[in-house]
């Protein structure tokens, strides 16, 4: 998922403050390796529980039969499928249900209030495109497309290229025949040639390689797909044939690596832009710049918080109980709006020390 779609997401799930009722926000970790994707179906049922007796407690209780039905339609369908997803975020209001699927694992909790919560999609998202994986052998390749965390196939059997483009074919045998005209590096360029016109040519997806570390070095040779991710790939064996059978595993090992990539990247545009004198740490000033419409990058430490004084909104329930609202929930949905960029990162990757910092515009 690109930046935009991203920025895209966040401002549709905005409308739904305009809809009847407080939104309710309930994160609920997954375990993709399991069978069965809800960690524990009675951690759950208990979540859900603990947020109606809370929801109940504030409003009308009839009011959470239009909530409770949405959250049990959607629990109904969350079944085993091939995703790396460890957690996803429940967006529930009286009128509709917004599911996100989230790239860490969630607490198990929820909240309500008249602000959408935003951090819970918001963190480490930044980080992670879409992003395509080649399995190559010698004699055969698989592609697989994550996408939204979700591990696919763009088709249900991959072509292979001495089938579907004999134009292109003509100078080489097949491999499969073990003919003596076989020729490695003509073949990782046919297939290079192929996954570019009909995949990346398309979509756009980065495309990293999954090869053992002598064909990563002759495929890269091979290549000329401007989308091919050249600092990133995975080792195989060279004598394993059904790598992509553990395709989960591997989509999750690249997309930790786009994650730790992204976290050093913006320590770096930071300092660059505290160079040139467009960055800062100072709360005030952070507040101002975002009414002049000045942050390009609001970056927020994962536990902040900055009680709220005057926003017309006195009280966020959630499940330790209540407090005021988070002034930076706030300021995030502020910036998203006005379309600049939201990070949260663990303390250990903030850019300075403080739990609150910004790239700003001008």
């Amino acid at each position: 998922m690109s930046k935009h779609d991203q920025k895209g997401q966040i401002k549709d799930l905005l409308d739904l403050e305009a809809e009847n009722g407080p939104v309710v926000t309930i994160t609920i970790p997954l375990n993709p390796k399991l069978d069965d994707t809800r960690l524990d179906k009675i951690q759950t049922d208990s979540l859900i529980d603990s947020a109606k007796d809370a929801f109940q407690k504030i409003y009308k209780p009839d009011l959470w039969n239009a909530y409770e039905f949405h959250i049990k339609n959607y629990l109904k369908t969350l079944k085993p499928n091939a995703s790396i997803a460890k957690g996803v975020v429940l967006y529930v209001t009286n009128d509709s249900l917004k599911a996100v699927k989230l790239n860490y694992a969630p607490e198990p909790a929820f909240s309500f209030s008249d602000k959408l919560q935003i951090f819970p999609i918001v963190k480490q998202l930044e980080f992670v495109p879409d992003f395509d994986m080649l399995f190559l052998q010698r004699d055969s390749y698989k592609l697989d497309n994550v996408k939204d965390l979700d591990v696919t196939q763009p088709d249900n059997d991959t072509p292979d290229p001495f089938d579907s483009d004999k134009t292109e074919t003509e100078t080489i045998k097949n491999p499969k025949t073990n003919d003596a005209e076989w020729d490695t590096h003509k073949y990782f360029e046919m297939v290079d040639k192929y996954v570019q016109k009909r995949y990346s040519d398309k979509d756009h997806n980065p495309l990293v390689l999954v090869a053992n570390a002598e064909d990563e070095g002759r495929f890269k040779k091979a290549s000329h797909n401007p989308y091919l991710v050249t600092d990133k790939s995975v080792e195989i064996d060279g004598a394993v044939k059904n790598a992509g059978e553990n395709a989960q595993d591997i989509a999750q090992t690249i997309h930790d690596q786009f994650v730790a990539d992204g976290k050093k990247a913006i320590k770096g545009e930071y300092d660059k832009a505290d160079g040139a004198k467009k960055a800062t740490d100072d709360f005030d000033t952070i507040m101002k710049a975002a009414e002049e419409d000045r942050i390009a990058n609001l970056i927020i430490q994962d536990d902040a918080y900055v009680e709220s004084k005057d926003n017309g909104e006195t009280v966020e329930v959630n499940t330790e109980g209540s407090r005021p609202a988070n002034e930076l929930n706030t300021l995030a949905l502020t910036v998203l709006g006005l379309d600049g960029d939201v990070t949260m990162l663990p303390a250990s990757d903030m850019p300075t020390d403080k739990k609150v910092a910004a790239i700003l515009r001008w």
